[in-house]
């Protein structure tokens, strides 16, 4: 059985069962809409991918090995299943209407009870403008910033889960930080 303390999964060949799948929808469901949200930038499309990612768990369950397969299975499954939609007859002849991403973003870390009201007022506008400078890169660089920043993978992890070096993964990270950096600067 899998649990979060044991990092148990079934071995290759088994069917994950009900709670199996219910556990990893739990430990895992949050990083799928973030990523599939990253990508699409569009709360709905992210909401439908997320969900097809875990049908597809449902049904692939079998293929998982281990606990950290299970992880990159997941992210590459999101990635595929945004690829897909993007390739679709449908996206190609609608017109895309933006979804407010930060109006369904998990909320911000709450202020330090230690910040005056004009700290804390300072510290989300802080958090928006970083926020608006992310949406503003390639998905190439925002997929490796959420995934080293938010999902705390490490850049070896990132390298293994969208097939690429660890030193592309490490050229994209320090040049999409370059690229904040300079888009914050000209904010401010």
């Amino acid at each position: 059985m899998y649990t979060k303390t044991s990092g148990v999964i079934p071995i290759n060949g088994e069917r994950m069962t009900n709670e199996e799948l219910s556990q990893a929808y739990e430990q895992y469901h949050n990083m799928v809409y973030r990523l599939a949200l990253v990508k699409t930038k569009s709360v709905s499309l992210a909401e439908d991918i997320q969900q097809d990612v875990f049908m597809a768990l449902v049904r692939y369950s079998d293929r998982i090995r281990d606990m950290e397969h299970l992880k990159a299975w997941l992210i590459h499954v999101t990635q595929n299943a945004c690829r897909k939609h993007f390739r679709s007859m449908w996206i190609k002849l609608s017109v895309q209407f933006d979804d407010a991403l930060s109006k369904d973003e998990s909320p911000s870390e709450p202020a330090s009870e230690d910040n005056t009201p004009e700290e804390a007022l300072e510290q989300q506008e802080d958090i928006t403008l970083m926020k608006e400078a992310v949406e503003q890169l390639s998905e190439a660089y925002r997929t490796v910033i959420h995934l080293f920043y938010y999902e705390d993978m490490s850049v070896r992890q990132i390298a293994q889960s969208l097939g690429i070096s660890e030193q592309n993964v490490k050229t994209r990270l320090s040049r999409a930080r370059d690229k904040l950096k300079t888009s914050v600067e000209l904010q401010t």
